[in-house]
């Protein structure tokens, strides 16, 4: 630093944090000194006549050659660069060159020049280096905001392009529905409603967040290998019971179509007749019961036999609400179908034959469940006991 009452040691830093000079000219850098700085400019407008930092290279010559027809005497001026792209080996060769700088010309301030905004990093770099006391940015072509816009679009787009997270938004659903409206567009499918529906569905998976669900469903698929046996027979039990639960969905309303299709035939004079359907839901929800009702219950019990098995190996007291549930399942078949006959048939029969299976349903659950209380929770507590002695 300088002495009190001394000369202040001024230095007038240009920064080409891409280094056009290097790419464009033969000059090597840091470049010290006014003279070598102005041919280097020179030399570099040569190269490329729109080149903003040889002009911001001019501008710090302008800037030297005022303050030393002020008399100041001790003023130097120096051209560091860095790397094409910028990054960490950029932001280290800037401050190699700023040190060698300073070791050949000790400055105790300094004066920044640039032909646009500075990056966070390099700022940093400079400033903890030398005291830095104006900043100079060179507006040659375009105005300092354009150019702060067009720095920030740059950004965001690396983001969008290199950071998967981004980039499974911003290109992953736009590129699978152009994907899927070419293949459209290829068969001759594409219509206002089928890319109503695309749209649609697009935004009802990002909304509900269905494709995050998805995605951490198949995560969990592939952790199936190095999960416990017990895990394995789980998952595969629930993608059997979702199975079932799918195809039960499907057979009825196959029987539905197919009952509309036999009976009320596309010419009849009711078709278009809301009350003529009104009064045939009873009968279309009967025929859709009676025949997706088995593999309904089928798909819920194989979910409850493996819960009822997982109780009985890890020695639960929930074991007796597995039981019951499997006993409810019974029931609740026996009244759906009932139901479901009642619906299609109209006939009191079914009435009597749902109140008797209701009565016996609360009773044998209430019977069940003293039971299994009274007995297979102290069996199950001596098996426990006797488990942790050993």
């Amino acid at each position: 630093m300088a002495e009190e009452g001394g000369a202040r040691r001024t230095l007038i830093l240009v920064i080409d944090e891409d280094n056009d000079i290097g790419r464009k000219t033969n000059w090597d850098t840091p470049i010290v000194g006014r003279d070598r700085n102005f041919l280097a400019a020179k030399d570099l407008l040569l190269a490329d006549p729109e080149e903003a930092d040889a002009n911001a290279m001019f501008a710090a010559i302008k800037l030297y050659d005022d303050l030393s027809r002020k008399g100041e005497s001790a003023v130097e001026m120096a051209t560091v660069t860095g790397r094409p792209g910028g990054g960490l080996e950029s932001d280290r060769k800037l401050s190699q060159e700023i040190e060698k700088v300073l070791a050949e010309f000790p400055a105790d301030e300094g004066i920044v020049v640039t032909d646009g905004p500075l990056s966070e990093s390099v700022s940093a770099i400079i400033t903890s280096r030398i005291k830095v006391v104006s900043v100079r940015k060179l507006v040659v072509k375009q105005s300092t905001s354009i150019e702060t816009t067009w720095i920030l679009l740059g950004k965001y787009l690396r983001t969008a392009l290199f950071e998967s997270e981004y980039a499974r938004v911003l290109l992953g659903i736009p590129g699978t529905f152009l994907l899927a409206i070419g293949v459209l567009f290829y068969y001759n499918l594409l219509t206002p409603a089928t890319l109503l529906i695309l749209i649609g569905l697009a935004f009802a998976f990002r909304g509900f967040g269905i494709d995050a669900a998805i995605a951490s469903y198949f995560r969990k698929l592939q952790t199936i290998p190095a999960r416990p046996a017990l895990y394995q027979v789980r998952v595969y039990v629930g993608f059997s019971s979702a199975i079932l639960f799918v195809v039960a969905l499907v057979a009825g309303i196959n029987s539905v179509s197919s009952y509309i299709a036999q009976n009320f035939p596309p010419q009849s004079t009711n078709i278009q007749d809301p009350v003529f359907w009104a009064q045939r839901t009873p009968l279309l929800a009967g025929l859709m019961l009676l025949s997706s009702i088995d593999l309904v219950i089928i798909s819920a019990s194989i979910s409850l036999l493996y819960d009822l098995f997982y109780q009985l190996y890890v020695r639960s007291a929930r074991v007796v609400r597995s039981a019951q549930a499997l006993v409810l399942m019974v029931f609740l078949w026996a009244l759906m179908r009932a139901l479901g006959s009642y619906l299609v048939m109209g006939q009191e029969i079914y009435i009597t034959q749902m109140i008797l299976i209701a009565i016996m349903g609360i009773a044998s659950l209430a019977t069940m469940y003293i039971l299994l209380s009274a007995i297979g929770l102290g069996f199950l507590r001596r098996r426990r006991v006797a488990g942790e002695s050993e």
